[in-house]
Parts: C-alpha cells; structure tokens; sequence
C-alpha cells in the first residue's frame, strides 16, 4: 500500500512540474510606426581597408547628387547634408580635413525626393534599392526620400562601400521648428546609415 502511494506521490509530482514547466505562446506586439520613422537600408561593399585609428576623412569633391523637386532649395539640402555627414564622423572620431589634404576615406552623397526618380531609376543608377512600403502612408501629407552614401578608397575611382536608405519626410516643413525637427531626423538617419564604419579610438 504504502509503494501505491509512494508512486502515486511522485506521479502527481511529476505531472505539477510538467505543467509548470510549460511554455504558453503568444503574439508579437504590433506597434503602429509613424510614417517620419519608417526607414529600410540596404549596404553593399566592403570597409576592410578602413583601419581602426586616426583616420581622417574628407566630402568627395565630386560627388553630391540631388534629384529633387523645384520646391527644394538644392544649396540648402547640401548644406544639411554636408552638416549631418560632418556631425556623425566626427562623433564616431574621424578628423575632418579638406579633400586635397590625403584623406583616408571619402564620402560622397545622393538625394532623392518625392516623385523624381522610381525605385526602378534608382535600381539602375545605384545598384540598390531598398524599397520601402508606402502602406498605410498618407502620400498627400509625406513624401518619399531615399538617401545614398558612398564610401571611397582615395587610391581607387569607384566606391568600396554604400549604402541605401529610403524614407518618408513631411511635406510641411517650412517653419523653423519643423526644420529643426527634420535636421534631428536626417542626423538620426544618417547616423544609422554609417553605423557600419568602424569607430576611432
């Protein structure tokens, strides 16, 4: 009798721990993403020749590229952008020097926005594409940017690194705040882009 019970003690032992050893399965949680933080990258390439202390880059003398709408101020946009790049190399602790002082990298850019190139113009002239969604995007309120780095060996004619991105920006950004805010947003996404490149001591 007293083996019954021992056995049956240890069965209801075993099947407690069983049962709170289960693992209950649920679903993700979906949070909604504004469209002005909706962002996809594609990078190609290779960062190899990049080594790990006091390097110094410079803007690529020749390679600023915008395609956009007649709305855009150009000089204001390569400002920005010359702005954001200069900001995020210098935080990862690269030394800024002009393009003819012997740079070890350069880097040049390429804007799009709205409906100036398709994702197939883009394809072709890039090499890339990131295609981002533009479901659920109230195209009558934002606009679709892509933004492309590239990343150049001084020794060599055609880029060792670039990356893609493509996102949405606000159609209403001319007050100063809202200006203020998409200068915070192309810092954040250029800071994203060059994530890839290695830190300086």
């Amino acid at each position: 009798m007293k083996s019954i019970l021992l056995n049956l003690s240890l069965s209801l032992m075993l099947i407690t721990g069983m049962t709170a050893c289960s693992v209950s399965q649920e679903e993700p949680l979906q949070l909604p993403m504004a469209p002005e933080d909706r962002l996809t990258m594609v990078a190609s390439g290779d960062l190899s020749f990049i080594a790990s202390h006091h390097q110094a880059f410079a803007l690529h003398p020749d390679i600023e590229l915008l395609n956009v709408s007649g709305e855009v101020e150009p000089d204001q946009l390569k400002s920005r952008m010359r702005s954001a790049i200069n900001a995020v190399m210098q935080a990862k602790g690269y030394r800024q020097v002009a393009d003819n002082e012997s740079p070890n990298l350069l880097i040049g850019y390429g804007v799009a926005l709205g409906e100036t190139m398709s994702d197939g113009e883009i394809l072709q002239k890039a090499g890339l594409v990131p295609g981002v969604s533009e479901q659920g995007v109230d195209m009558g309120r934002f606009e679709k940017g892509s933004v492309l780095l590239l990343v150049f060996d001084p020794r060599q004619a055609s880029p060792s690194w670039r990356v893609l991105a493509q996102g949405f920006t606000p159609l209403n950004s001319d007050n100063t705040l809202a200006s203020e805010e998409a200068d915070e947003r192309l810092a954040r996404v250029i800071n994203k882009m060059l994530g890839a490149l290695p830190r300086q001591p």
